[in-house]
């Protein structure tokens, strides 16, 4: 029995470090790339709203761009409006913390991408 309990937490102890525990409050330096290949920087700031949810303020170019979120395990959606503009964007949640997505916005149906690096 006790072999059996050794086994099953060996077992659950990856999970309890799972990459979403990466993920954190706090600011996140941009980089990114246009659906027109357009490079930009910028940051963003994660404020926990509850236990998986998330509102995001990206400054880029001069620019607020406010939206929210929803992880779950590796994965982050968040939907955003800038200019009036709908978007959304899905992030990958790496175990350092860093997040790669792909986003897009409006009608055009362009895709760009984007990486996040906690500061």
């Amino acid at each position: 029995m006790l072999r059996l309990m050794l086994a099953a937490t060996a077992l659950a102890l990856p999970m309890l470090a799972s990459p979403a525990a990466a993920q954190r409050a706090g600011f996140y330096a941009v980089e990114g790339v246009g659906g027109d290949g357009t490079r930009y920087t910028g940051a963003v700031q994660f404020t926990p709203t509850g236990p998986q949810t998330w509102r995001l303020s990206w400054r880029v170019g001069g620019e607020t761009i406010n939206g929210i979120g929803v992880s779950n395990g590796k994965v982050l959606a968040v939907a955003y409006t800038q200019g009036g503009t709908l978007g959304a964007v899905l992030y990958d949640i790496g175990p350092d913390g860093t997040m790669l997505g792909s986003w897009t916005a409006g009608r055009e149906g362009g895709v760009g991408t984007e990486r996040l690096i906690p500061r």
